[in-house]
């Protein structure tokens, strides 16, 4: 059963600075969404979706939650280019059609025609890292279910898992075994909601279970 969960969001800083965040480029054909827990791949440096399971290697370990969304690059980062590369340089991509008209330029192939206002995608993905200062808040449920919170869920180490239905991460209730498949301490209800079944917590990650990338 799914339990239509919403994004995982950063909403306050213990010591009142600034949440820390960082833009690396993204790995190839990702699709993951706002909100996403996500990890460095080894093999590249990309930014992946996480895999899901926590393990001590910085690897495989949760860099931060995405503020936006995987583009589906064709190629890792697409180069990661140096600042104002030219558009047909490594790197340079448009969010959407790039060929025919309006896009393509009369006797000039490798040109492109810019829409007034569009983005051009620098191989980047943004995301919050996962601080001990950082407070974050996602869906409480329970193995694919919906569950509510309670006051003596805090202070426990639970796991993440994807939603199947809104493809958006929640504390799962399930995985509360430490060291083994918990990532997060849950450190109080979120008090915007009124507790009920699948209403929010707020949490912090566990220090050893991140990489914060130096």
């Amino acid at each position: 059963m799914a339990i239509s969960a919403i994004p995982i969001l950063p909403v306050e800083s213990i010591s009142g600075n600034q949440f820390r965040a960082m833009r690396l480029i993204e790995e190839a054909t990702q699709s993951f969404l706002q909100g996403t827990p996500v990890m460095i791949t080894a093999a590249d440096g990309g930014v992946t979706a996480w895999q899901g399971t926590v393990y001590s290697q910085a690897q495989t370990a949760i860099c931060g939650i995405s503020y936006e969304a995987a583009s589906g690059l064709a190629s890792t980062g697409l180069g990661a280019p140096a600042p104002f590369s030219p558009l047909t340089g490594l790197g340079a991509a448009f969010y959407g059609a790039t060929t025919g008209w309006p896009f393509q330029v009369p006797n000039q192939t490798s040109a492109r025609n810019i829409p007034h206002g569009q983005p051009i995608n620098d191989g980047r993905v943004g995301f919050i890292l996962p601080t001990p200062d950082t407070i974050f808040s996602a869906t409480f449920g329970n193995n694919g279910n919906p569950a509510t919170p309670t006051n003596a869920i805090v202070g426990k180490a639970y796991g993440l898992t994807i939603d199947s239905n809104s493809r958006y991460w929640y504390v799962d209730a399930n995985k509360a075994t430490l060291g083994t498949n918990t990532a997060v301490i849950v450190v109080s209800l979120d008090l915007r909601d009124v507790p009920a079944s699948g209403t929010r917590v707020f949490f912090q990650f566990i220090p050893q279970y991140v990489n914060l990338l130096g």
